[in-house]
């Protein structure tokens, strides 16, 4: 009974070999290579082609992006360096009314101001004096 199973076994794997051999001698094998070859190619070109075209819509995107930043970076310095003029403006104006006030007390007070004695060379002797005996007597 084993006998008989082992030949049945036997007999199908014979009769798969034959149907692989005559698959086999059907299909030419290096048909087979060519064509898959073939296939493989097509299939790189299309996937870089579609690489290639997102990376071009990516690019325009960045560009677009790029530019519209570049415009609010310089809309907005622009308007704060307005600001800053205009801040300037105003306190150079406010500097030179204080400087023109100030110009005018200055001389309001020189033309007021009681001119000093001169001092006398017996004065300086005087006050030398008393300093040194100041200094003598500690």
């Amino acid at each position: 009974m084993e006998s008989e199973k082992n030949d049945g076994v036997m007999g199908k794997i014979k009769g798969i070999k034959n149907n692989i051999e005559h698959l086999i001698s059907d299909v030419n094998v290096a048909d087979l290579k060519k064509s898959i070859n073939s296939m493989v190619k097509d299939a790189q070109k299309d996937f870089s082609k579609l690489v290639e075209k997102d990376l071009a819509q990516v690019k325009k995107k960045f560009q677009k992006e790029k530019s519209t930043i570049e415009k609010k970076v310089n809309s907005t310095l622009n308007a704060e360096l307005n600001k800053a003029k205009k801040f300037m403006q105003a306190q150079t104006k406010e500097i030179q009314s204080l400087q023109s006030k100030l110009e005018k007390l200055i001389k309001a007070n020189k033309a007021s101001a009681p001119k000093k004695k001169a001092i006398t060379k017996k004065a300086v002797k005087k006050v030398a004096k008393k300093a040194t005996k100041k200094v003598a007597k500690k």
